[in-house]
């Protein structure tokens, strides 16, 4: 029990640490490359973020394990929502700068539509939806390039804070200190979990779930105290949609996933509803903005789910 709280308490140092030096290396490219720190957050950032998720999803398939495999991404996504922006909002009130962010949002709508209906018909994801999963992300990323193409005159870069070779250094450098930071959270916790005798749904959607999100949790964290909110709420959006399109399609089409029906029933549904949420709190309640109050209540829903799964 101690070495894994010590797995616990430093993979959390190494996540942070990993935060920290993404975010700094990210901003130096997008001003080199003169494209919006949003894009950065939503593709670049986005994927080194979700390569735990990658790496966990694809091990537990391969091991025979699908409820790890389904929901370490379900809960991730909510996870992703509720914490890594509950926390960021609770740290600076989150303004959504981008005007066309609503593209994204229904795009993650539609991509989790779209798995559950597969999800719901077959009872289980398989190769032909994986590899659907896996266009459908392509298209999505041409757009992003495309629109970035658009947005090159709109903006001012600043200066790049270090060279392009030393920047993509640091970003390389940070994705690995993140995933050997969640590996550590991951273990130790998976531990403890097992020996409360707790069952692998619950452990993959909280336990797994919460520390393959710490990455994003990290790094929209430390964007907020940088004041590069654009990075925070892309970074969660383009690692909900590559969760989904690119982890699931990618495990589905090497060894297709059966869908556990409490998955399906249950958290699904919680997925659903916390992107809802998200789109009234962005274009209803506040006007392109997350509040504090409204960080804090995403936190408390989340503790509400949990609740329940237990």
């Amino acid at each position: 029990m101690a070495i894994d709280i010590i797995y616990l308490i430093g993979g959390i140092i190494f996540l942070y640490l990993g935060g920290d030096f993404l975010v700094k290396g990210s901003v130096s490219l997008a001003n080199h490359f003169k494209v919006s720190p949003f894009f950065i957050g939503i593709v670049i950032i986005s994927l080194g973020t979700s390569f735990p998720e990658l790496i966990v999803s694809v091990d537990a398939a391969l091991k025979g394990h699908p409820d790890i495999s389904l929901g370490n991404i379900v809960g991730s996504n909510i996870a992703n929502i509720a914490l890594a922006l509950g926390i960021t909002a609770l740290v600076l009130p989150i303004v959504v700068r981008k005007q066309k962010i609503w593209i994204d949002w229904l795009f993650l709508f539609a991509i989790s539509g779209y798995l559950i209906i597969f999800s719901q018909t077959y009872n289980k994801l398989g190769q032909l939806t994986g590899i659907g999963l896996l266009i459908i992300l392509g298209i999505y990323y041409g757009y992003q390039i495309w629109d970035a193409r658009q947005q090159k005159k709109e903006i001012k870069f600043e200066k790049a804070k270090y060279t392009i070779w030393l920047s993509a250094v640091i970003v390389v450098a940070a994705f690995f200190v993140l995933a050997f930071g969640a590996e550590g959270v991951i273990e130790g916790g998976s531990n403890i979990a097992k020996s409360m005798g707790i069952s692998e749904r619950i452990i993959s959607l909280t336990v797994i779930a919460f520390g393959t999100s710490l990455p994003e949790i990290a790094t929209s964290f430390v964007a907020a105290l940088r004041k590069q909110l654009d990075i925070s709420i892309a970074n969660v959006l383009g690692s909900n949609i590559f969760n989904v399109a690119g982890v699931l399609g990618i495990t589905a089409v090497i060894k297709p996933i059966q869908v556990n029906p409490r998955i399906l029933n249950f958290d699904y549904w919680w997925m659903m509803g916390f992107l809802v949420l998200l789109l009234l709190m962005i274009f209803i309640f506040r006007q392109r903005k997350i509040s504090r109050i409204e960080g804090g209540f995403l936190i408390v829903v989340y503790a509400v789910y949990i609740y329940l799964l237990f």
